[in-house]
């Protein structure tokens, strides 16, 4: 098997475990009840696992640091497409259970002090909802200029740093101008309309395009980089604990809109995975879980939707908070056998549609060739 082989199954690998994994996480958040998020074992164990985000986005990072250089223009129509598809999937999430189907629970409803009917803003609100791939779009139009500026790695450290340290200044501040207060919060909001602002979360992509580069530097040796890795994780993680002790309300606050010192704690957690994923995939790198975290790997944001999707189908069958963590788990096999279900069913007709669209682009250009 060759290096570069070996490299991208890596990032398959972790980026695969990571995406799957969001379905058991997803479950717990949206249908278990309190004993199970707070109290069971499993429940704790599986909030853990859900601290795997800055694990995610270094793999994004680490993936944009070693593939082929895009151009500007190029880096942020992908990242404005990101975006897109993120309010597509607020829309399927919300939009469609509340007015097509009409079984969102209502518990659902008043955890965000509202009650049914919903008026305008309030759906609005909904799909406006800033997630994971509102925060990876942004940061793909700011990779767009940085990487123009500087390939080097530290300045895409130096990016990182200030994306993390600028996060617990910034967190929440607005001008009180409709519309654009909403574009400050999703790059340091501190309530729950975003989950995922720009500052501090960016930080983990430019994280990784700093160990993509150095891996670069090392050529191309996995084990090398992933190593070093590995010996700098203590070190991120005393600080940020050490940080957040200190001054807990600016350095952590919550998981969602976490500080300098809770991102550096997570950062830190999360290094250590790079060199035990590796490491298992030399036991056996042509295994059948291989592939199967590969090909989710491989369609990571058409997974990603689908699952959330299905996961909040879910709610108008399995309710909102009402489940034990005995029957979580029983939702887990029948969200993941449907998450590829539709998966599979969804690359089908991308795959007969695609080839379709190509022709007719090249038979109208071609038209206009001859004219």
């Amino acid at each position: 098997m060759s290096n570069a082989s070996k490299r991208l199954l890596t990032i398959d690998v972790g980026r695969g475990l990571a995406v799957y994994l969001l379905v058991l996480i997803h479950a717990l958040w949206m249908y278990g009840n309190a004993t199970a998020q707070e109290e069971s074992t499993i429940g704790l164990l599986i909030q853990v696992l859900g601290k795997n985000t800055a694990a995610f986005m270094m793999l994004m990072g680490l993936s944009l640091a070693i593939s082929q250089t895009k151009t500007v223009t190029a880096y942020v129509m992908r990242g404005l497409g990101l975006m897109l598809v993120g309010y597509g999937m607020n829309a399927l999430k919300f939009l469609v259970p509340i007015q097509v189907f009409g079984n969102m629970p209502e518990n659902f409803i008043e955890a965000y002090g509202w009650s049914s009917p919903l008026n305008t803003s309030q759906l609005i609100y909904l799909l406006l909802t800033g997630d994971i791939l509102q925060m990876a779009g942004l940061a793909l139009v700011i990779y767009a200029f940085t990487q123009a500026i500087s390939t080097h790695k530290y300045w895409f450290l130096l990016i990182a740093f200030l994306l993390s340290a600028l996060s617990g200044v910034m967190r929440g501040y607005r001008v009180d101008i409709a519309g654009f207060d909403y574009v400050l919060d999703l790059l340091w909001g501190k309530h729950f309309n975003v989950f995922f602002p720009v500052f501090p979360w960016a930080s983990c992509i430019f994280v990784g395009v700093f160990f993509g580069r150095w891996f670069l530097e090392l050529d191309r040796n996995e084990s090398q980089l992933y190593w070093r890795m590995f010996l700098i994780s203590p070190v991120a993680i005393g600080v940020g604990w050490w940080l957040c002790q200190v001054n807990p309300e600016y350095h952590y606050r919550d998981f969602f809109h976490t500080g300098p010192g809770g991102m550096l704690f997570m950062i830190g957690v999360n290094l250590p995975l790079f060199i035990l994923i590796y490491s298992l995939i030399q036991l056996k790198p042509d295994a059948f879980w291989v592939k199967a975290l590969q090909y989710a790997s491989v369609r990571v944001t058409s997974f990603y939707v689908i699952q959330w999707v299905l996961v909040c189908w879910g709610m108008g069958y399995f309710g909102y908070h009402q489940l034990s963590i005995q029957q979580v788990l029983m939702t887990v096999p029948l969200l993941m056998l449907a998450t590829l279900l539709v998966l599979m069913v969804y690359t089908r007709i991308k795959g007969l549609i695609k080839p379709y669209i190509t022709n007719r682009i090249h038979r109208l250009s071609s038209a206009g060739d001859v004219t």
